[in-house]
């Protein structure tokens, strides 16, 4: 008997402390919090089912998420029990742009292709024609279209050959005709080296996604 009324008193603590938790967090507004990450992540406020909302399928990245020098296309599939009318994308879950699309069905196939140099993580939402907003589905937009630099100098009686990328190098290249080339891997934003014992006449370099500088003349 004496067991039962600990294990009774136990449980009433337990209830006690739960009822007090459950007050601080409504009271300091954690509640709110997590409701409105909920609410942010789904672009969408007030009640609803979740069974109104349209739901993005599956999306196909064509850079696989990795740095390209090329457009990136991004192939969005979504579905609704209303018909989908609107598909947006934003960079920070706050500020939205919408698709120029002709969406009108329950089941929409849609592109978004970007073009400039670029890392951001691109969140997609689909809206219904009750105004409904599916949950953001995220993505990565990696483009470099930008070449890298290389310089050519003097210091006193060394040649000085500066390159740089705003990404990263993969090559240095050579060559004593313009023409035909010799590669030498590199690596880093930025690199210096001096002419010593080589024969070549002109000199560049390629970034880690394949761009490729102004070829210079070394004197």
């Amino acid at each position: 008997m004496q067991k039962d009324k600990r294990n009774i008193l136990i449980l009433v603590i337990v209830i006690v402390i739960i009822i007090i938790v459950s007050y601080f967090m409504f009271t300091s507004g954690t509640t709110g919090n997590i409701k409105a990450s909920i609410e942010k992540l789904s672009a969408q406020s007030g009640d609803y089912n979740v069974s109104d909302l349209p739901v993005i399928d599956f999306v196909v990245n064509s850079s696989g998420e990795k740095y390209v020098n090329t457009d990136v296309a991004i192939t969005v599939n979504a579905s609704s029990k209303y018909k989908i009318d609107k598909l947006y994308y934003s960079y920070d879950l706050e500020h939205f742009k919408e698709v120029k699309d002709d969406l009108d069905d329950t089941e929409i196939t849609s592109k978004i292709v970007f073009s400039d140099t670029m890392n951001e993580k691109v969140y997609i939402i689909a809206e219904n024609e009750k105004g409904y907003r599916s949950y953001a589905y995220e993505t990565l937009v990696k483009i470099d279209k930008e070449n890298p630099k290389v310089k050519v100098s003097k210091d006193g009686n060394d040649v000085v050959i500066k390159a740089s990328d705003n990404n990263e190098l993969k090559y240095i290249q050579y060559s004593s005709d313009g023409v035909n080339w010799t590669d030498e891997e590199t690596s880093g934003e930025e690199i210096t080296m001096t002419k010593e014992n080589f024969d070549y006449k002109y000199v560049r370099v390629v970034d880690m996604v394949g761009n490729i500088s102004k070829e210079v003349k070394v004197k």
